[in-house]
């Protein structure tokens, strides 16, 4: 790669990551919000409408920076990758529909949902916050073809031999999709899970009752991701044989991800220990919140960051694979912008600055003024 193909691969990878992480925690949070409102509902149980509008909360903050790095990887995309921009938009065009409808759905069902409470039937508030919940799982459903196309180009192959129309309809057939998409609902439930369990462990928001619920939809999402996983990794090994050798560390891998995605494993089990302990200690509710509890959320996060990076930079130093082969990012680049080494690393090293405030900003959002000053009934 040259010093723009390496900028323009990184930039994109960096805010993949960033945008894939806040997706899975408002995906989650956004569940759990609607799921706490419906049984406060049903149950009579105002309690569970305070926890539902806390762990909305969460929701609102970390949807508002899902939709900036989401507008980034657009910008770096036309910008810097436009061929793989109108291929994507072309092929992919039915699967993209779906995420933007999904899109269209969400921004105002997420300001509804909020606007709405105490003002609507109990009924109709619940229904509307699972439209809210379930129109953010359908975004992944269809930006996940995407990445399953550039991992393993099914439809592309039919697109090339001239069947552009019926190649539009394959791409819902990728034999990579379905354990993909499985995988990535299964980790944003367990995700969202174990990020309410660590925001009712810290001090101003402690509630052993609120953190249980969070903990079980992280474990029993957390068992589910174990029994996906393999699915997923066999049909690699089937289908992508370089980023199955790469995340293995096989003597033909281009790169060697076999540390990282061991890491992964040991993250996996330490979030398995920290939640049987955290268990054990608050079971059905009844208990003192543990402070080592405050580690799940981060932990899943961890696990969410490594599994994306392995599943996206593990097809260095190509960018679409195909079979035992791949294409490096040149023949998709924008061959008309030429950015020097030096500030290749100058501007990656700012990107991360603005990371890191953006991540102070989240923290001091949800617990030290913005919205722990919103009402709650």
């Amino acid at each position: 790669m040259n010093a723009t193909e390496l900028f323009s691969f990184n930039l994109l990878g960096i805010a993949v990551l960033v945008h894939v992480v806040f997706v899975n925690i408002t995906m989650g949070a956004g569940w759990i919000s609607a799921m706490a409102r419906f049984l406060a509902w049903r149950r009579n149980d105002p309690s569970l409408e305070i926890m539902s509008r806390r762990v909305f909360k969460i929701l609102v903050v970390h949807e508002l920076f899902s939709g900036v790095w989401g507008t980034i990887i657009t910008v770096i995309l036309a910008g810097l990758f436009p061929t793989l921009l109108a291929i994507a938009t072309d092929l992919m065009f039915f699967p993209i529909l779906v995420a933007l409808s999904a899109i269209i759905v969400r921004i105002p069902s997420i300001a509804l949902f909020w606007y709405t409470w105490g003002k609507i039937r109990p009924s109709s508030h619940s229904a509307l916050g699972f439209v809210m919940a379930l129109s953010g799982f359908a975004v992944p459903m269809g930006f996940r073809y995407i990445f399953s196309e550039i991992t393993y180009p099914h439809g592309l192959a039919i697109s090339l031999q001239g069947l552009t129309d019926v190649a539009r309809l394959e791409v819902f057939y990728n034999p990579l999709y379905p354990p993909l998409i499985l995988h990535t609902w299964m980790g944003a439930l367990s995700v969202g899970g174990f990020i309410t369990a660590s925001f009712f462990t810290i001090k101003e928001n402690t509630s052993p009752k609120f953190l249980w619920i969070g903990l079980w939809h992280g474990v029993v999402f957390l068992a589910a991701q174990i029994l996906i996983g393999p699915w997923y990794l066999i049909t690699l090994g089937d289908k992508a044989p370089i980023l199955y050798s790469n995340l293995l560390g096989a003597a033909q891998s281009t790169i060697n991800l076999l540390p990282m995605f061991t890491l992964k494993i040991l993250a996996l089990a330490a979030l398995t220990v920290i939640s049987y302990m955290v268990w054990r200690r608050i079971k059905r509710g009844v208990g003192e919140a543990p402070r080592y509890a405050l580690a799940l959320g981060p932990l899943a996060i961890l696990i969410v960051l490594l599994g994306e990076y392995l599943n996206d930079g593990g097809r260095a130093p190509y960018l679409v694979l195909l079979g035992d082969k791949g294409l490096p990012p040149s023949p998709f680049s924008n061959v008309y912008i030429q950015i020097p080494y030096p500030l290749v690393f100058t501007i990656l090293a700012t990107l991360v600055i603005f990371l890191l405030g953006f991540i102070v900003t989240v923290y001091y959002a949800l617990n030290k003024r913005f919205l722990t000053d919103l009402p709650e009934a």
